[in-house]
């Protein structure tokens, strides 16, 4: 096998780190192969310096199946594999194959379970198609030792004005072991409420540090895609841990190894889940969440709560289990 195509463009970070087992698995099972991954512009940099993939082609919003003809016009793959299907883009693909008399493995949503995580989910259907060999990894994301220095430098800093500025004092664990905060989500009905991130800030010892607004944390200055992985690595290697809602940022974290607490609300934490990492279910008995359909709840494409004035599953993580996780491994 010379060349593979993998196309995931449904859009998030998150979903291509979910992917990245997958991208690691196909190179190791074809050593030989040029390994071309076809992705949104956003998540590009994640893939930079990874040794596994040869080059990354990358697909406008609203011209994602033109971006896919032209692929496999310039690449004429052996093999594809894709995550996406919208705009007819999998039957496109396995049209494609089969003209060429290649392979292509076009549906890695084929009757998910509701207990199965989607990154693992990818990795044994493409080892059931006998493309990759039958083994679970994690995602990873390749960090440079200039940029991993350049992390360690930032959390340094960003913790020395923390501690400046404060009259904190260490409780349970060392003062050096930093807690890193992120609040945001890219729907509001992902993200906890702005007076329990104050609170928890607040409950905590050793530096807290937040990527973006926190009453009572130091916000780290602005990074790119790949300042931010380095310095969620930083903060791994000092024992720390980054806290945060379902969102592509906290799978970053746990993606260059750094210990993680995630707070699922809509989304099942045991579809969409963190590998590794604590993974915290608001309201497991909500009677509207669909573990294998998402985008098909009421509060995904109402953008709002069908119980409460604020998403009632995040309200149902109290900060003391937050903090109580949090703790838990220092």
């Amino acid at each position: 096998m010379r060349r593979i195509l993998l196309i995931d463009l449904l859009g998030g970070l998150g979903d291509l780190i979910m992917v990245l087992p997958s991208v690691h698995a196909l190179a190791e099972a074809h050593p030989g192969a040029e390994l071309t991954v076809l992705t949104h512009a956003p998540g590009a940099p994640l893939l930079a310096h990874d040794p596994a993939v040869t080059a990354v082609r990358t697909a406008e919003k609203h011209d994602e199946r033109a971006a896919v003809e032209q692929a496999l016009a310039d690449l004429a793959p052996d093999l594809v594999v894709t995550t996406t299907r919208f705009e007819g883009i999998g039957d496109l693909v396995e049209a494609d194959a089969a003209a060429r008399g290649t392979r292509a493995v076009a549906n890695l949503w084929r009757r998910p379970p509701a207990d199965e995580l989607v990154g693992e989910r990818y990795q044994r259907i493409l080892a059931a198609e006998g493309v990759i060999p039958e083994r679970i990894r994690p995602p990873r994301v390749v960090l440079t030792d200039d940029e991993r220095c350049a992390g360690r430098e930032a959390l340094v800093s960003a913790a020395w004005r923390r501690r400046h500025s404060t009259s904190e004092t260490p409780r349970a664990r060392s003062r050096d072991t930093p807690t890193v905060l992120v609040p945001d989500a890219g729907m509001a009905v992902k993200r906890w409420p702005a007076r329990r991130w104050a609170a928890l800030a607040a409950s905590l010892p050793g530096p807290v540090l937040s990527v973006g607004p926190v009453d009572g944390a130091a916000e780290l200055p602005p990074t790119d895609l790949r300042g931010l992985a380095a310095r969620f690595a930083a903060a791994g290697e000092a024992g720390g841990v980054v806290v945060g809602p379902d969102t592509g940022p906290v799978r970053l974290a746990a993606a260059v190894g750094t210990r993680t607490v995630a707070l699922f609300g809509p989304t099942a934490a045991s579809r969409y889940g963190l590998e590794e990492g604590t993974n915290l279910q608001g309201l497991p008995e909500c009677p509207h969440r669909e573990p294998t359909a998402i985008t098909e709840q009421v509060c995904w494409w109402e953008a709002r709560c069908p119980l409460a004035t604020e998403p009632a599953c995040l309200l149902d993580l109290p900060v003391d289990r937050v903090r109580g996780q949090v703790l838990a491994g220092g």
